[in-house]
């Protein structure tokens, strides 16, 4: 048997399998439904490109765009942590492209982030200063932002894991 994914929304554990998505018993959210475009096209199909920029304007940061170009998705690093500027450019195959969006959407499941994070006013002090912004782009019409501020989605880690052969090309 399969394990079930964490809720995105809480974290818990405590998820059940409904109907061809998932339940979750703690907050009472549903999540891991085939989201579609405004134009009722899956968006696994639809997502056309991304942006994303993960730093700060003191240290840095690391910025990547991608977008589909016919069958092959170009994208562009450019890296000014640490004072320089790096830019790197390639492209991700056919198969490539369509097997990361099919990882964003069902296994990050980033239709199911929240649009933003802050830490919790827990009275502890904040330890890092790590801004980050990511936008998926459907079309010039049609584009989904999600941002934090030394907080992150339940699965940020496995949004970074599927960056990682991305980034890691440019050095």
């Amino acid at each position: 048997m399969a394990s079930l994914p964490k809720c995105p929304h809480c974290g818990s554990k405590e998820v059940s399998r409904v109907e061809g998505f998932y339940r979750c018993a703690s907050c009472l959210t549903d999540f891991g439904r085939v989201p579609y475009s405004d134009d009722a096209v899956p968006m696994i199909e639809a997502c056309s490109g991304l942006r994303f920029r993960y730093g700060d304007l003191i240290n840095g940061s690391l910025r990547l765009r991608m977008g589909q170009d016919g069958d092959v998705c170009l994208y562009e690093i450019y890296d000014s942590i640490e004072g320089g500027l790096d830019k790197y450019a390639d492209m991700l195959t056919k198969e490539e492209w369509d097997k990361f969006r099919k990882e964003l959407f069902n296994k990050v499941y980033v239709n199911d982030w929240d649009k933003e994070y802050i830490p919790v006013n827990d009275g502890r002090e904040i330890a890092t200063d790590e801004e980050w912004e990511l936008s998926v782009i459907v079309n010039e019409n049609e584009e989904y932002t999600f941002r934090g501020y030394d907080a992150f989605p339940v699965y940020w880690d496995k949004f970074m894991k599927l960056l990682k052969p991305i980034l890691s090309k440019r050095g």
